[in-house]
């Protein structure tokens, strides 16, 4: 009998598979091990293996069916260009405040906005008394700190409004500016007058300033660019010129500038006599004078005493310095192990208020002022020594800097220097075709409407009347006096102001590689300098 009463011979009905299984008495082991396979088979045996996989052939992609777009002959030739779109110069207003400061403004009311900058004539340059670098400094603390707000409240009363705004001092010019909506315009004004006429240059903004500063400038050791440019302002000006080092000076400079500098900056460069204030945007005349009375209007001269027993605390225009006498012409910045080299050409420019600068423009743009200029298309496209070469006449209120430049394979080094050789004789000595002539005019004349694009731009364009002393119709005449530039004074200004026989020739790349292959151009000793531009002694 099983535990429940039932005969061992009785059926037992499985709760499994729900089938009938008889116990035999004699084989009870293999009764159960029967009963157990009956319930479930596929516990004790392993399954069948998978049939073994089919190999598949995929067919052949179709070849894509070749259709003619109806477009297609169109695409055949070039589209002709639409008609010339003449430029139109904007409309400038003048105004001058109850104190004398000079207003300019362009009324443009597309859009509610209003940019505005407070400019100063002058700048770094026409400084030679101050420390290299202080003038920049000081540009750069304006917003840092006033009589009546601190750095970060300043900043907060413009970020209330949703306003872009900065300061700066660069060569020629100093200032501030916003840009806000015309609803904050009244409200901005008044933060700007501030930065501009009352700032305090705390010592500890200073002191912050300075280490970032000296930070940005121990950088300039891994940028041959920069390297370059240090160099060159060195080599063409010398370090007692105010155009002889880079305009955040160098370390050394930064360290030796205090606040008194930048007091005595600020006092000489913002002077409301020195200042304009331009405008564009959605601001009518009237409007604006009462809104610049306001703010601007008890803006007075003073005597400042910080300028007290310093004469020479003036604004001085740079002149031109003396000629080097037998100064050697390579000058070498080593970079040992550059794959690429920057090469640079240069020699003390032009002016602003060149009687030829017009010529000059027409000249640099087929020289080397544009993508298909005779140097980039020489270095890149005909010897790919380069993805690029270019030159540009940095005309300053002083005899600014001529340079022209490319960044070139090392190998390459002393070759392309020959090629910009060659280019700087032959546009002296070679007749400028009619499509050169025709493009560089054109190319300048293209880019004019792009100086009124924004009302950034807008005050940009003023503020450059302001700083130089150019006439309010300045944009409206230029077209005209440069489509008067003819081959002959291309040619003229080539003669005038490239001299290859005396430029300086910078290089900076890896001396021990590269200085066996400029025996062949005669260029003379080498001149060795640093990062910065100072001398290197021999060891």
């Amino acid at each position: 009998m099983n535990p429940n009463g039932r005969s061992l011979r009785s059926p037992w009905r499985c709760t499994e598979c729900e089938r009938s299984c008889h116990w035999v008495t004699r084989a009870f082991a293999l009764g159960i091990f029967v009963a157990v396979a009956a319930c479930a088979p596929e516990v004790l045996l392993p399954p069948p293996p998978p049939p073994p996989p089919v190999a598949s052939v995929a067919p052949p992609p179709a070849p894509p069916a070749i259709r003619e777009t109806p477009d297609a002959p169109f695409r055949q030739a070039q589209p002709e260009g639409g008609p010339a779109v003449p430029f139109l110069p904007p409309r400038i207003s003048e105004l001058h405040l109850k104190n004398g400061v000079r207003v300019l403004l362009v009324e443009q009311h597309d859009l509610p906005i209003v940019s505005v900058r407070v400019v100063a004539n002058a700048g770094a340059g026409d400084l030679p008394w101050e420390p290299p670098g202080a003038a920049s400094l000081m540009g750069s603390m304006l917003e840092l700190g006033t009589t009546t707000r601190t750095a970060l409240q300043i900043n907060d009363a413009y970020e209330a409004l949703g306003a872009a705004h900065g300061t700066w001092v660069d060569w020629d010019s100093g200032g501030a500016a916003v840009k806000v909506m015309t609803d904050g315009l009244d409200r901005a004004l008044v933060v700007l007058a501030d930065v501009v006429m009352q700032p305090s240059f705390p010592v500890d903004e200073l002191e912050r300033l300075r280490a970032r500063r000296l930070a940005s400038i121990q950088q300039e050791r891994s940028s041959p660019r920069a390297m370059g440019s240090n160099a060159t302002a060195a080599a063409i000006f010398g370090r007692a010129h105010p155009y002889g080092h880079a305009i955040g000076g160098r370390a050394a400079d930064v360290e030796k500038v205090d606040r008194d500098d930048l007091v005595r900056a600020h006092a000489v460069l913002f002077d409301p006599s020195r200042c304009a204030i331009v405008v564009a945007g959605d601001v009518t005349a009237a409007r604006l004078r009462g809104q610049m009375d306001a703010v601007f209007g008890g803006w007075v001269r003073s005597p400042s005493p910080a300028l007290a027993g310093h004469a020479a605390a003036k604004v001085v225009t740079p002149a031109p310095p003396a000629a080097p006498k037998d100064a050697p012409r390579l000058v070498w910045v080593d970079k040992p192990g550059a794959p690429q080299s920057v090469v640079r050409l240069a020699e003390v420019g032009i002016a602003k208020n060149a009687p030829d600068r017009d010529a000059v423009s027409v000249m640099n743009a087929i020289f080397g002022g544009m993508f298909s200029s005779r140097i980039n298309l020489n270095l890149r496209e005909a010897h790919a020594y380069t993805y690029g070469a270019s030159s540009r006449f940095d005309a300053r209120h002083g005899a600014g800097p001529f340079v022209a430049t490319a960044n070139v394979k090392a190998d390459a080094t002393a070759a392309s220097v020959a090629e910009l050789f060659k280019e700087e004789r032959a546009i002296q000595d070679d007749v400028v075709t009619p499509d050169e002539l025709a493009g560089a005019k054109q190319s300048i004349l293209l880019a004019l409407p792009a100086r009124f694009e924004t009302v950034d731009a807008v005050t940009q364009a003023l503020a450059d009347l302001a700083v130089y002393g150019l006439p309010l119709d300045e944009y409206a005449v230029r077209p005209a006096r440069i489509a008067k530039i003819t081959a002959d004074d291309v040619k003229k200004a080539a003669k005038a102001h490239l001299h290859p026989r005396t430029l300086r020739v910078i290089v900076v790349g890896d001396r021990a590689k590269l200085e066996p292959t400029f025996d062949a151009l005669h260029l003379g000793p080498i001149e060795a300098r640093d990062a910065y531009g100072d001398p290197v002694t021999p060891r």
